[in-house]
């Protein structure tokens, strides 16, 4: 081995080990780092429509991200304040809480009398046993939330820290983000198949993130429209959270209907209980899934819906929330790969019979077909 080769299993090696203790020292931002990319990517559409009125990238950004952060805090203080009403209305009116389930357990009591002959016994026994676990678990409750509450407070500089480190990421990435994605690719051997690559990944990305964000939102205003006609208390805020649970596959919106229609009924207001269950089951479950979700990715990539539904749900139970970017990050790039290989193999069997056949006033069938143009990959000068 000559001293050139020796230099460079050596560089090789020093960088390695670097990109590992630089890896390692930052791993309490990685969960950061990919929300930061995660919001740029989602915030570019409004970064572009703000780009074309303004004219200026840095007041652009500065706009995105002042937009999102007024939402975020708007709907945090009205959860604070929604919060604090519910513990502080739980902690006074533990009576009113026994009341209420002594009046539920009495009119379950009576219908079994009137429909189910015998069973008043059995139903007397369990509305006991109700009232009991209400008026045990009300005391160890509030406890609970007290200490989660102030362990919130002793981590806080910790997220502030967190918080700061993603809103510069993501103003970085909006102002710079693409010249940098087009610098690395140009470095990159194989242009043509790397173009390849971008032209699939991008409609994936944008029906696996965009169109799938797109409709929890959309989701979560029918929800607060719905809430405010329903005269449900905090209409915002539980459009909101609506909105967020929208983003689970496998619970959903839910989530926030079924106890909510339950609440209802137990305290005794079956009219707006029944209401409530059928417009979560109509507008914020088959709207969304049948007419909004398919109109809004006609025009992206077909893809299939077991691939969406892995895509978003299987890996939260294994990295958690974050999981919501990772998983269709990861199954969007192989979706990608596939493609492209699928892509390449077509036009490789198709070369040859191309070369024989047409001549030079003939027109190559991608281009017929109206296949994707590539754009040049060079960094901007």
């Amino acid at each position: 081995m000559n001293s050139r080769s020796t230099f460079r299993w050596i560089s090789v090696a020093t960088i390695f080990f670097v990109a590992v203790a630089a890896l390692y020292v930052t791993k309490a931002f990685i969960t950061t780092i990919l929300w930061g990319i995660f919001v740029a990517y989602l915030l570019t559409p409004l970064y572009s429509y703000l780009l074309r009125i303004t004219g200026k990238k840095q007041v652009s950004s500065l706009l995105a991200i002042a937009m999102v952060f007024l939402v975020f805090v708007t709907i945090v203080i009205g959860a604070i304040n929604a919060m604090a009403t519910e513990v502080s209305n739980l902690s006074e009116s533990q009576y009113n809480i026994r009341k209420m389930a002594d009046n539920f357990s009495g009119t379950v009591s009576g219908f079994a009398e009137d429909y189910i002959p015998g069973a008043s016994g059995y139903i007397e026994e369990a509305s006991h046993e109700f009232e009991d676990f209400v008026s045990s678990v009300l005391p160890k409750l509030l406890p609970l939330v007290a200490g989660a509450i102030s362990g919130f407070a002793v981590n806080m500089p910790i997220y502030l820290a967190q918080f700061g480190v993603a809103v510069l990421l993501v103003y970085y990435l909006l102002i710079d983000g693409k010249n940098a994605i087009n610098k690395v690719i140009y470095l990159l051997p194989e242009q043509e198949s790397i173009s390849q690559f971008i032209s699939e990944l991008k409609p994936i990305y944008h029906s696996l993130f965009n169109v799938y964000f797109t409709t929890c939102v959309l989701t979560g205003a029918i929800a607060t429209v719905g809430f405010l006609l329903l005269g449900i208390s905090y209409p915002f805020l539980w459009g909101a959270v609506v909105a967020v649970f929208a983003l689970l596959p496998l619970v959903g919106t839910n989530t926030i209907i079924v106890p909510m229609t339950l609440y209802y009924l137990v305290i005794q207001d079956y009219t707006r209980g029944a209401m409530v269950l059928i417009f979560g089951i109509i507008f914020l479950n088959l709207i969304p899934e049948n007419i909004l979700r398919p109109r809004l990715a006609m025009k992206g990539a077909a893809i299939h819906p077991v691939i969406t539904l892995l895509a978003f749900a299987a890996p939260i139970f294994v990295v958690g929330m974050i999981g919501i970017v990772i998983g269709p990050a990861l199954y969007g790039f192989l979706l990608a790969a596939y493609r492209t290989k699928v892509r390449h193999m077509g036009q490789t069997e198709e070369s040859p019979a191309s070369d024989a056949g047409c001549g030079d006033g003939d027109v190559d069938d991608a281009d017929a077909e109206g296949g994707p143009t590539h754009t040049s990959l060079a960094p901007r000068q």
